[in-house]
């Protein structure tokens, strides 16, 4: 096997392409953002983290990695990940849990999984799935979930106003009730894509995901979730407005803010139905341009995040048409840094991190 799949790093490209809309958005685009957007921005973090744990599988099944190896690439993400909050946002890392933070808890989690057998497999993700619901009606969902300003001060006084419990489990950005589900169903289908035969893999994400995706349409048409406005979303316990609103966070627009059941049986469906559809067209000269995105998903992510902090945050938000100029130069810009990137480091042996951060 080849030491890179083609279409894989189509569909990174993809979910890098779509987060640099949604993320520019919450800065750069009026609202209130139209629900086609809203869409296509919401389809970013699944498909980001699913082919995060789909990889680990990869390298599990393939390299036959120990388990050492895994806690040392989640140590170096979530580094990172600390880095991005206390230099590029001003605030202290591991209280709002962006997505590098599960993608990183997601690693060594997913070693000890693979071991398991399918049943106790499949268990784990409807468990996750089937408590996200549960902890938000029960304890609540924050219309914002607040942070701890570094640059303020008093750290320690204003962290214990916070619970940074329930961010980390259900109500923060990324938390792990259902985004741990997603890692695990990703590294379930990765473990299978090495496996079997491309024809039979492929034909049984189509039948999966379809069915997948056409439950998640009908439970969505079944709850018809308010759309426009925060107003009258309740953040307390037991509310009667649960699942009557789909919020924006601060301008991001995505359709998991509460992250509900059917948003990821619709999106989820949507991405397995993808794979088998990539595979196919993996060598279409214009898809193949994303691969250079997917070949460094993690420099797109740290140089995405510093132009929004310097750049993007001190210009005017912008009318759509206005909006999708500015957000395709930033991505040719972004596309450009990568391909050159990728080109200068071709046969040199980088350290560990640095290696890790271009592409490797």
């Amino acid at each position: 096997m080849n030491e890179r799949d083609t279409s894989i790093d189509i569909l990174r490209g993809i979910a890098i392409f779509t987060m640099i809309a949604a993320n520019m958005a919450a800065h750069s685009l009026l609202e209130p953002h139209t629900f086609a957007f809203r869409i296509y921005g919401s389809l970013a973090a699944p498909m980001f983290i699913f082919l995060a744990g789909m990889m680990v599988s990869y390298t599990a099944t393939i390299k036959a990695h120990g388990f050492l190896y895994y806690l040392k690439r989640a140590s170096a993400v979530l580094l990172i990940a600390s880095l991005i909050d206390v230099f590029l946002w001003d605030i202290l890392p591991f209280v709002t849990y962006d997505v590098l933070y599960m993608i990183a808890f997601a690693m060594p989690i997913i070693y000890f999984y693979n071991k398991l057998n399918r049943i106790a497999q499949i268990i784990a993700i409807l468990v996750i799935f089937g408590l996200t619901p549960v902890l938000q009606w029960y304890l609540g969902y924050s219309e914002y979930p607040p942070e701890v300003v570094v640059s303020e001060g008093n750290w320690m006084a204003n962290i214990q106003e916070i619970p940074v419990w329930k961010h980390f489990l259900f109500e923060g950005w990324f938390p792990l009730f259902p985004w741990l589900g997603v890692s695990l169903l990703g590294a379930f289908v990765g473990s299978f894509k090495f496996k079997t035969s491309p024809e039979v893999f492929n034909k049984n994400l189509l039948i999966a995901g379809g069915i997948m995706f056409t439950v998640g349409i009908g439970m969505w048409l079944y709850f018809n979730p308010e759309l426009n406005t925060n107003e009258g979303f309740s953040s307390a316990p037991k509310s009667d407005t649960f699942y009557k609103f789909l919020i924006t966070r601060a301008g991001y627009s995505e359709l998991f803010y509460p992250p509900t059941i059917f948003y990821l049986f619709s999106f989820l469906g949507f991405i397995i139905l993808l794979i088998p559809v990539m595979y196919k067209l993996q060598k279409n000269a214009v898809l193949n341009l994303l691969t250079v995105y997917g070949k460094s998903s993690l420099l797109v992510y740290i140089s995405h995040t510093v132009f929004i902090a310097f750049v993007f945050n001190r210009l005017a938000a912008y009318e759509f048409w206005p909006f999708v100029g500015l957000y395709l130069i930033h991505a040719i810009v972004l596309w450009l840094i990568c391909f050159t990137v990728q080109r200068l480091k071709k046969g040199k042996k980088l350290p560990f991190l640095i290696n890790m951060i271009l592409g490797g």
